[in-house]
């Protein structure tokens, strides 16, 4: 078992049901100590379990690095973050404020001739004017544990899309006298960030600047999960936490993760490059529709980057210019395009809601309605709700109209008509693409069957093979041997047939669990 995998299994022990989220929520964390780090954010509608999710994660890592926010303005984002005061000394570069003042004050002190004491005052007064607040965000993990302003994300764009590594701006500010205080920062690096939300902002979010700067994941909502989660917090509260230490997870194991993380961050602080072999082949796979496919693309390519770094051990490499990289397989490819999702414009637990609940209740005890294409099933809002209550689902009529089946209507999976029967009332019926069939939750970025072994192929010959002839390069597999480019791709083909051997079996076991379970 790889670290990684040994990593998810272990906080299994208290997470139930969430592998994948769990694997994507440690590969963000992670990504802090690359030069390109993640933002994902975790929509999900409140008690689903979001927070204890990130907080039980973000423990196992080197805590001076963590920075947890609930409700935090555009101004007390960048003044809860401040680490020094810096003054630029030319050239772009920062000095620190109290080293560069230091020989000024020692000047000042020693001086008895009164112009050269006025001379220095006006050098300290013009550095003290020209100093900057300095907030430093690499290495660093932002966690935003409830849904925040929308003005905040305005206020942090440029930072969530790592366009300029080294950014000025200026805030203004009132004193608790009213004196208006202006204040200039430098802003360094970028940060990971994961925002726990259960507030849609797609409303406000018009030209998609959220949703295209984030990996929108959402949160398992199944029965099984929920059941899990109960006998976890039954064994919780029934016994002292020294024995829950003994049954569930304890002190010790905590310790083993946290020493196995600080060991991976260390490997990918010294390295956060590797081959992609397959990156081109999967950029061609990719819908070339709209600009946010790149941001897309590069969500897709962190999440393999930080993968295949996550397992350096087992994987091959390539020695290059006194570096050694490591060489993503199938293995990353298909973990990471199963973690970056297609974004929707609606959140995915209404599309279960709308799976599980509406449409099976309107296909079941729809009114009748002839019409030119035939009958239609129908009901109204009270009619679903009551339906509801009697399954012990309950939902007033208000909330499902406003929460549920309004986004549903706006987002084609229903449609909402005047009841001809009487107008101070709507109908609501399923849309003729979910009739025969469910709606789809979540779909990945690319169909990763498509890939075969030309990307491969070409990549070798286009990138390696001369420099490999030209001794520029050497290549190792997994155990440390030197081998041939053509060894490389045969390499390669053997994981990718063994990974696609284990997803078909996956597949087949899942499909046997789900009739098992449905009879």
């Amino acid at each position: 078992m790889t670290l990684l995998k040994e990593i998810i299994r272990l906080c299994s022990m208290e997470i139930k049901e969430e592998e994948n989220n769990i694997q994507q929520i440690i590969l963000t964390l992670l990504s802090a100590w690359t030069k390109n780090p993640q933002n994902t954010r975790i929509l999900a509608p409140s008690g689903e379990g979001k927070t204890y999710l990130v907080t039980k994660l973000a423990r196992l890592f080197p805590q001076e690095n963590i920075i947890m926010l609930a409700k935090a303005t555009p101004q007390s984002f960048k003044y809860a973050l401040i680490s020094k005061r810096v003054v630029e000394n030319g050239s772009g570069n920062w000095q620190d404020y109290d080293i560069a003042i230091k020989p000024l004050e020692e000047d000042l002190a020693k001086s008895k001739d009164k112009e050269k004491q006025q001379e220095i005052k006006e050098q300290i007064k013009e550095l003290r004017e020209s100093a900057c607040s300095l907030v430093d965000f690499t290495n660093k993990i932002i966690i935003l544990v409830d849904s925040q302003s929308f003005e905040l994300f305005e206020s942090i764009k440029t930072t969530l899309s790592h366009d300029q590594h080294e950014i000025q701006s200026f805030s203004v500010n009132k004193s608790k006298s009213g004196t208006i205080l202006g204040q200039k920062f430098v802003i360094r690096g970028f940060p990971a960030v994961i925002y726990c939300s259960a507030k849609d902002e797609q409303k406000r979010d018009e030209t998609n600047e959220i949703n295209t700067r984030f990996n929108t994941v959402s949160l398992n909502a199944s029965s099984k999960k929920y059941r899990e989660m109960l006998k976890l917090e039954a064994i919780r509260s029934s016994i002292p936490n020294v024995m829950y230490n003994e049954e569930i997870i304890s002190e010790k194991q905590i310790e083993q993760i946290k020493t196995k993380i600080r060991i991976l961050i260390e490997e990918i602080k010294n390295n956060d490059e590797i081959f992609n072999l397959y990156g081109i082949g999967i950029s061609n796979l990719l819908k070339d529709d709209a600009g946010f496919r790149t941001r897309q693309f590069k969500i897709l390519n962190n999440n393999i980057k930080v993968h295949t770094l996550a397992n350096i051990e087992h994987r091959p490499k390539i020695l290059f210019s006194g570096q050694i990289f490591p060489i993503s397989t199938r293995e990353d490819i298909e973990e990471a395009c199963s973690l970056s999702k297609e974004q929707k414009e609606i959140q995915s637990y209404k599309i279960k809601y709308f799976n599980d609940y509406i449409r099976s209740v309107i296909l079941e005890y729809g009114n009748k309605k002839p019409s030119v294409n035939g009958d239609i099933l129908y009901l109204t809002a009270s009619e679903i709700s009551d339906i509801l209550s009697q399954k012990d689902i309950n939902i007033d009529r208000q909330r499902l109209q406003e929460t549920i089946l309004k986004p549903l209507v706006e987002h084609g999976f229903l449609e909402k008509y005047q009841d001809p029967d009487n107008r101070s009332r709507d109908i609501y019926i399923i849309a003729d693409a979910f009739l025969s069939k469910q709606a789809s939750v979540e779909s990945t970025l690319i169909d990763t069957s498509l890939l075969d072994v030309s990307c491969i192929e070409l990549f070798v010959k286009k990138y390696l093979e001369q420099r490999f002839n030209q001794k520029q390069l050497e290549i190792i597999n997994e155990k440390g041997d030197k081998i041939t480019p053509k060894q490389l791709i045969d390499t390669l083909n053997e994981i990718d047939a063994k990974v696609i051997k284990n997803r078909h079996k996956m597949t087949n076991n899942e499909a046997s669990k789900s009739n098992e379970e449905a009879k």
